[in-house]
This record gives C-alpha cells, sequence and structure tokens, in this order.
C-alpha cells in the first residue's frame, strides 16, 4: 500500500498514511469477503449485511432495518431486498399495527440460506481479519475505533 506521493500541508506524511492504509486495508479485506460470497452464494458482502440483521430480528420493516446498515444506502438496501424476494429467500407482509408500513422476513428455505450465508460470512472474517491479528491488535482497533466513532462530527 502506498499513499499518494503529494506532500500533505496540514498533516503528517504518517498521519496520511495512516488514513490510506485504513482505506486500503478495508478495500482489501472486505473485497476477499465479498468475493468469497460471490463465489459460494452469489451474493454481496452489502445482502449478508442484511441477512445478518434479519437474523437478530424479524419482521423489520426496509426502513428500519436500512437504517442499521453500513454498507449499503437506503435505496440500495430496498433493491436488495427486491432481489432476497424475488429469489425465494425473504417474504413482505403487512405491518399489523400500521397497514402502511411492509415488514420483511424470512421464507423458511430463506432462514436455511441465511444461516448458511452466516457461517460463510464468519468464517471468511476469522480467515481474512482475525487469523492474522492477535488479541492486543483486536484490542487496539476496538479502542481506535471507539475513539473515532465518538468524535465530533460536523456542525
Amino acid at each position: 500500500m502506498r499513499a499518494p506521493v503529494s506532500q500533505p500541508r496540514i498533516i503528517s506524511p504518517d498521519q496520511v498514511n495512516g488514513w490510506f492504509g485504513l482505506l486500503f486495508t478495508h478495500a482489501t479485506v472486505t473485497g476477499r469477503i465479498d468475493a468469497v460470497l460471490m463465489d459460494q452464494h452469489k451474493i454481496s458482502f452489502s445482502t449478508v449485511e442484511i441477512l445478518c440483521w434479519l437474523l437478530e430480528a424479524e419482521p423489520q420493516s426496509v426502513r428500519g432495518l436500512s437504517g442499521k446498515l453500513v454498507s449499503v444506502s437506503p435505496t440500495r438496501a430496498s433493491r436488495l431486498v427486491q432481489g432476497l424476494i424475488d429469489a425465494g429467500h425473504l417474504q413482505r407482509g403487512a405491518d399489523q399495527g400500521d397497514g402502511r408500513v411492509s415488514l420483511i422476513s424470512f421464507t423458511e428455505s430463506g432462514r436455511h440460506f441465511a444461516e448458511t450465508v452466516r457461517r460463510t460470512f464468519e468464517d471468511s472474517v476469522r480467515k481474512y481479519f482475525v487469523d492474522p491479528l492477535d488479541d492486543d491488535d483486536i484490542a487496539a482497533l476496538t479502542r481506535i475505533w471507539a475513539k473515532l466513532e465518538n468524535a465530533e462530527g460536523p456542525g
């Protein structure tokens, strides 16, 4: 991984390298996981995120579900959900409390598919993220991400 050769004016070269290292690592690790998911299940990393959140709690509205996603926009989430419905993995039903809201849940075969995909996903995360690191590395990353998550956002 190499950062651009331009000389930074506000941040140090090490800070530039750290930033581009984060971007490179994200792209590399998610790309590897995405390739495994595509090869074994013909679905993307973003689709897996939807399935995993739905395995945590169902039924859910598409809007509620899309608010939890980090790898996909709400518009794309709607398209991915529709693709999962078209493939027979999810079904759409009405919210009994509010008929204007549709809820998505698994079909029987869809639940089995999602559980299989989750195992593949977790195996891939272990192979490409956990195994190369030790416990101290994971703890350091967790501390760093907490700092970044809690950093003051735009104004």
